[in-house]
């Protein structure tokens, strides 16, 4: 699960978690863990409305609905491959 607001270098951090570095430059070069990745934003749903409001409601204001669209369809991008 990741936090950060970046979608660069997110779909970077996702395809490495899930087919390896895609640079070859890493450790993890070539070796496809296979794993999903998700952002927090994706996972609100999923969090108990009081918690969410007191450790994200800021976070979510402060990246607004276009970035998190955009970070939301930047990790669906990644995992469908």
């Amino acid at each position: 699960m990741f936090g950060l607001n970046e979608p660069a270098n997110l779909r970077i951090m996702a395809t490495t978690f899930k087919d390896g570095d895609p640079s070859y430059a890493g450790a993890l070069g070539g070796i496809a863990l296979g794993l999903e990745s998700y952002h927090i934003f994706e996972l609100k749903d999923e969090i108990p409305a009081d918690a969410w409001a007191e450790e994200m409601a800021f976070e979510e204001l402060e990246a607004g609905d276009e970035l998190i669209d955009e970070i939301c369809q930047t990790m669906r991008q990644v995992r469908e491959g």
